[in-house]
């Protein structure tokens, strides 16, 4: 956990996502997240650490940290653009600056989940030159697992560089394990209030999307669940070993 005093002079960014504004802090190689709808620097946490016991690369995800900004809960990470070169460019502003409209837009003319994939999948290679589909898979299963809320076009992004394009790291899993979703209600089983997340972005559903993609990692569940029950006792670590007992592993 860090507590960290930052001045106004170091809001970098202030801007609006599918589940409001937050605001962002940039200092000394670092990014800072306040909380703004639940406990999103808890999700961040707890969502990035579950991944260290995947087979995934550590530079395939950002690593989140918990803690206070001036008083007020939130996360922090180091800052993964270390090339000066290096631009950071989101799936929906790649579209916008090609087409002119929103990604999201675009995909909702497609009746078919497939279609909205490969779609997707189409333009960008087409445009950078890269295929993404196992980006999208695992950052889909990531999803599936801690039920990412706010997975919009916005979140989903490349990296650009001298040497061309490559996938960012898998990151923005704050809006998961329940903590923004307004339709729960604790009073109802864990199974009840999980049916109420609604997936992005191909589909409202993290199964169908699934169906197409597979698995795009692999998790070490015994060993995730065995650090689980180290961790704090909140509502979000209560979701995730519950999705991870009922998970697709």
């Amino acid at each position: 956990m860090f507590e960290e005093k930052l001045d106004p002079g170091y809001i970098v960014t202030q801007s609006g996502t599918s589940e409001g504004t937050q605001i962002k802090y940039k200092k000394d190689g670092y990014w800072y997240k306040l909380d703004t709808n639940g406990r999103e620097g808890l999700c961040e946490y707890l969502a990035s650490h579950l991944l260290t016991y995947s087979d995934l690369k550590s530079d395939e995800y950002i690593l989140y940290e918990q803690g206070t900004i001036n008083g007020t809960p939130g996360c922090r990470s180091k800052d993964y653009l270390t090339d000066k070169n290096d631009e950071f460019i989101t799936l929906y502003r790649l579209y916008y600056n090609e087409f002119g409209r929103n990604l999201a837009d675009a995909l909702a003319g497609f009746d078919r989940v497939e279609e909205r994939i490969e779609y997707t999948i189409s333009f960008v290679k087409q445009s950078c030159g890269i295929d993404i589909t196992d980006y999208l898979a695992k950052t889909i299963t990531l999803d599936s697992i801690i039920l990412n809320e706010d997975r919009h076009v916005n979140n989903l992004a490349l990296i650009g560089s001298d040497q061309g394009f490559r996938p960012a790291p898998i990151f923005d899993n704050g809006h998961s394990l329940l903590t923004a979703n307004r339709s729960v209600n604790w009073n109802f089983p864990m199974e009840d209030n999980v049916r109420r997340v609604i997936a992005k972005p191909f589909s409202g559903s993290y199964q169908a999307m699934l169906k197409f993609f597979g698995k795009g990692f692999q998790l070490d569940v015994s060993n995730a669940l065995k650090w689980l029950e180290k961790e704090q006792a909140s509502r979000e670590r209560d979701v995730l070993v519950y999705m991870l007992e009922h998970s697709i592993f």
